[in-house]
């Protein structure tokens, strides 16, 4: 027992206060008197002189956090909580804690003998309360102990519970704390163990006719010789004639809403009701303020939310008669939908999909929309190289792969915005080029109603598949104005497989202001002349000293010859007369197009 007094006063309303999970009203009782012992040694200062005696009869005794043999001691890592709450860690029991003695005086009701006289002792609570069960938190030292529990009511009747075995503090089952230490009392030794000692939680029901009863103490007798007995605290699972109310899934879930509705038991005399809801999964205190009080009713909107985020919500009855409060209702969690995005927007994959964007679509075309969940579109570091980091990708092969990557909606009803992003092809596990198959195909798609209908704003295929560089691709967005609006990517391996096998990537998506930045007005766009034009077999190109490839396509868009390098001519007698388009592509990414006639 330290010198210095310990001052930890309990508020009023802490008595009455209910760590409240699901539909059980759990509350501690607080202690007027029935300690003997002062077995945690805590503070600064010798176990002999911080505790009066041990718990298990060889010199041992538990210790706090807090415990230092001297002012410059290293802080110990175990032990029992400094504010002496043990939050039961048993399944059977979620919310349930326990709230331990000051640790600067008598914190235990210790009980070392079986004799006649001195095998007992009766803890007394200060507002008796009552309840459903009674739960003892308590140990035994140097091997098991046996007693009886006489449960006393405010009107004295008793209720006995005989022949309970409380576990030595080592390798019991039932704990509801484990791996806190301990100290020997002769020599200030610590030990440390991440499972033992231990402290066990017992649970006594009571009869039906006892449940209204309020508990004013409760009596342990020790009934076998082995053993040393000591109990630390109780808690019980309040006695209400206010049920909890039954609280149904939540419906009409929108971006920023959700309905919620509940049942009340039949019995309870319901006056109002309390609402409370919040992004974290902890239950709420009897004494937490609700988000919205007296309720009347039996169903409640839910206003204001934020979009794309999970809540968890509870209701509690407000009843007619003196007990006035139930307890808070099982909880029901819903998640809101994706609000629209206003502009500028940038998704980079680094998290991949992305915030309310979909990549479980599968099946359809443009005009049936999805109608599978397979998922084909998945994070790959853009054109397989990792000094690029992280895109998105489809693995395109075999036949009758399709698959959606759905954007998040935008509200676009500013006007004035664009869509660009970067985009190429590879061999599934190179960086080399490759073909898309005959009837592979990867539309860019959108729709000013959600999703519901598409516009194909851009396709590739076979004809126009795209190089194994990064390609640039910009739209003006000026006649979509809708405020849900919404983007995809669609890609299908067709029925046809021509044995290619390559990922078509995507990277930094963006929606923003159509008006061009200072840099991008000042950028030069870079220009190679192409002569004769028409021309006969050969091509001639000049000012070639940033051109890094230059690839030729006939007037259906097939790619009929590629070079790489700064070439300065290229030879295309083997082709037929006809319109040639030849597109230039720079060291800096860039690229550009022109037409060239051969005769």
């Amino acid at each position: 027992m330290a010198i210095n007094l310990f001052s930890r006063v309990v508020p009023a309303i802490a008595l009455f206060s209910a760590s409240v999970l699901t539909a059980q009203n759990f509350q501690n009782l607080y202690v007027a008197s029935g300690y003997n012992a002062d077995v945690i040694a805590n503070d600064v200062g010798s176990a002999m002189v911080t505790t009066t005696t041990d718990v298990d009869g060889v010199s041992y005794a538990f210790v706090s956090r807090d415990f230092k043999l001297t002012a410059t001691s290293n802080p110990i890592t175990y032990g029992l909580p400094v504010n002496g709450i043990i939050n039961s860690v048993a399944t059977s029991t979620p919310g349930l804690s326990f709230q331990l003695a000051d640790y600067y005086g008598n914190n235990s009701l210790r009980i070392n003998s079986n004799t006649a006289g001195s095998n007992s002792g009766t803890i007394v609570f200060s507002t008796p309360v009552p309840a459903f069960k009674l739960y003892m938190l308590s140990t035994s030292g140097s091997g098991v102990s046996t007693v009886d529990v006489t449960v006393t009511f405010t009107d004295n009747t008793t209720q006995v519970f005989t022949g309970q075995n409380i576990s030595d503090w080592y390798g019991g089952a039932d704990f509801a704390i484990q791996g806190i230490g301990r100290i020997l009392r002769t020599s200030n030794g610590l030990e440390s163990n991440t499972t033992n000692p231990r402290l066990y939680q017992t649970a006594f029901a009571m009869d039906a006719a006892n449940q209204s009863k309020p508990i004013q103490s409760v009596t342990v007798t020790k009934t076998n010789s082995s053993g040393v007995m000591n109990v630390f605290a109780f808690s019980v699972d309040a006695f209400s004639t206010c049920a909890s109310p039954v609280l149904q899934d939540p419906t009409g879930v929108t971006a920023n809403s959700a309905q919620i509705a509940w049942t009340v038991p039949t019995g309870t005399q319901a006056a109002s009701h309390d609402i409370y809801y919040s992004t974290s999964a902890t239950p709420p205190a009897a004494n937490v303020t609700p988000n919205y009080s007296d309720v009347q009713g039996l169903s409640y909107t839910l206003n204001n939310l934020a979009s794309s985020t999970t809540y968890y919500c509870w209701v509690r009855t407000n009843c007619f008669g003196a007990t006035s409060k139930s307890a808070w209702s099982f909880s029901k969690t819903f998640t809101t939908l994706c609000g629209a995005v206003v502009p500028s927007y940038t998704n980079d994959f680094t998290v991949f999909p992305g915030n309310c964007w979909a990549a479980n679509l599968s099946g359809g075309t443009p005009d049936t929309n999805p109608t599978g969940s397979s998922t084909y579109w998945a994070q790959r570091n853009f054109l397989n190289t990792a000094a690029n980091g992280p895109s998105a990708h489809m693995n395109i092969y075999s036949s009758g792969r399709t698959g959606w990557f759905k954007t998040v909606p935008f509200n676009l009803s500013a006007g004035g915005y664009r869509v660009k992003f970067r985009y190429g092809v590879t061999t599934y596990s190179g960086t080399a080029a490759s073909v898309m198959g005959s009837d592979d195909v990867v539309h860019f798609m959108v729709s000013d109603n959600g999703g519901s209908t598409w516009t194909i704003l851009q396709t590739w295929n076979a004809n126009n598949g795209p190089s194994n560089t990064s390609n640039d691709f910009t739209y003006d967005l000026a006649n979509f104005t809708g405020g849900s609006t919404v983007f995809a990517f669609y890609g299908s391996s067709g029925t046809t497989y021509d044995n290619q096998d390559y990922n078509f990537y995507v990277d930094d998506f963006t929606v923003e202001n159509a008006l061009l930045g200072t840099s991008e007005v000042k950028r030069q766009v870079k220009t190679v002349a192409v002569h004769p034009n028409p021309f006969k077999d050969i091509l001639y190109l000049s000012d070639v000293k940033d051109l890094k490839k230059v690839t030729v396509g006939d007037a259906s868009g097939r790619i009929v010859k590629t070079v790489e390098g700064s070439v300065t001519e290229i030879n295309l007698s083997e082709l037929n007369s006809g319109l040639y388009f030849v597109t230039l592509y720079f060291k800096d990414g860039s690229q550009s197009t022109v037409k060239a006639i051969k005769k």
